[in-house]
């Protein structure tokens, strides 16, 4: 998963690994990723262990990230190669996005914004109730956490029948093979085909152009005239405000 995030490093057009919104004037899906890096955050196993991606970057597109990481998912599980990347940002060879889950929205977080020379110094009372408000939530959710994994840990130990007309009298549910590992499963939302079809033999959202002259007809936008331009100017301030 790290050798394909670093081919996300740099300038790319990240239409295919995006959720393009033409409607709303952005035509332009070119952004530069200076940063996009896994790391594990902890020693677990067996599916337990958390790890974390950092992406960095002057801007961002609508979804991009929940794109990106449904993809990285995908090639940790071993369905895609990592040059999967390489094909999804090369857009004249794929001019079309292929069709897939965005990975979901709850470990995503914006946790920093940088600017040029500006060095951000906190209110002390303020960033005490900050570090208190965290703790608590860390306290709460490590609670609950826990209690569940106590709870799996039992049913490792629990006995099972392989099958219904089977005359053991059962195995211990950690020792059945192969284990269980659906812990992931919750991160990409949507039914899960039972053949897994690759990304580049599915089927094709519409092209950019296409979107262009399917609004443009919609005089969304008009191809070039004023409303283009306001496009272009729409474009600009999402990277201003991301």
């Amino acid at each position: 998963m790290n050798q394909a995030a670093k081919k996300l490093l740099g300038e790319h057009d990240f239409r295919n690994l995006c959720k393009m919104d033409v409607g709303n004037g952005v035509i332009k899906y070119w952004r530069n990723i200076s940063t996009a890096q896994i790391v594990c955050l902890d020693s677990g196993q067996d599916g337990y262990q958390f790890c974390e991606l950092t992406v960095v970057g002057k801007a961002f597109l609508w979804h991009q990230i929940r794109c990106i990481v449904a993809v990285l998912l995908l090639i940790g599980q071993g369905k895609e190669k990592p040059t999967v990347i390489d094909d999804l940002l090369d857009v004249t060879k794929n001019p079309r996005k292929p069709q897939y889950a965005m990975a979901s929205e709850l470990p995503l977080i914006l946790y920093e914004c940088e600017y040029e020379d500006i060095d951000w110094i906190y209110d002390q009372v303020w960033h005490e109730e900050n570090v208190k408000h965290f703790q608590r939530l860390w306290t709460e959710q490590t609670v609950r956490a826990t209690m569940l994994k106590r709870m799996l840990d039992h049913l490792d130990n629990a006995a099972v029948r392989r099958s219904s007309d089977s005359n053991e009298s059962g195995v211990l549910w950690k020792d059945v093979r192969p284990p269980v590992m659906h812990q992931v499963e919750c991160l990409i939302p949507g039914n899960k085909p039972r053949v897994y079809r690759p990304l580049l033999e599915r089927d094709m959202c519409e092209s950019l152009d296409d979107r262009i002259e399917h609004f443009a007809k919609r005089r969304k936008l008009d191809g070039g005239g004023s409303k283009h331009k306001q496009g272009k100017r729409l474009d600009s301030n999402q990277e201003a405000n991301t």
